[in-house]
């Protein structure tokens, strides 16, 4: 009996021996090593809009996951964050991250200003992007495109306003 007892007691202090250096060499290097500031980019219309912040000199395939019919769907990083709808009588999936109601943020990762000087934010109302298709609206040119450099986020943060009113409209 007092063998099992020493068994059971030396097996529950290297579990919890086990247990404490995979917390450590977690919280060691996960925190530290994995550092990642996103940039904001504050919707300042009246609109609700999607943005999307890109290298690219057109709107890309971030906002939408397109899906034949009920069983196909690429599925996003979180279902919670994904609104369905239907174009053309076809199942569209819409990415909340890029969801932007009038005075909200959107965040959006900085890692394009690693590679490229200017980058462009896209910004497509919310009564467009539930209209018609991506390709319609690269087609018509149903958004705004704003050029902007790493300098034009200011405590990495960017204020949009519809073109007309911000100096870096195109």
């Amino acid at each position: 009996m007092k063998i099992l007892s020493i068994i059971i007691h030396g097996g529950i202090r290297v579990l919890y021996g086990s247990v404490f250096l995979v917390f450590c060499t977690y919280m060691f290097t996960s925190c530290v090593i994995d550092t990642v500031t996103s940039f904001g980019i504050r919707n300042s219309s009246n609109d609700t809009l999607y943005i999307e912040f890109s290298e690219s000199d057109s709107p890309g395939d971030l906002i939408y996951y397109w899906c034949e019919n009920s069983i196909d769907l690429m599925p996003p990083t979180w279902v919670a964050d994904t609104t369905e709808i239907y174009i053309n009588n076809k199942k569209v999936i819409l990415d909340k991250r890029f969801y932007a109601l009038p005075d909200s943020t959107v965040f959006v990762c900085p890692y394009s200003f690693d590679t490229k000087d200017t980058c462009y934010i896209y910004a497509i109302k919310k009564q467009i992007i539930e209209r018609y298709t991506l390709d319609k609206i690269r087609e018509r040119k149903l958004y705004d495109r704003q050029v902007v450099t790493k300098k034009d986020f200011h405590d990495r943060f960017f204020e949009y306003r519809p073109v007309g009113t911000s100096s870096n409209s195109h």
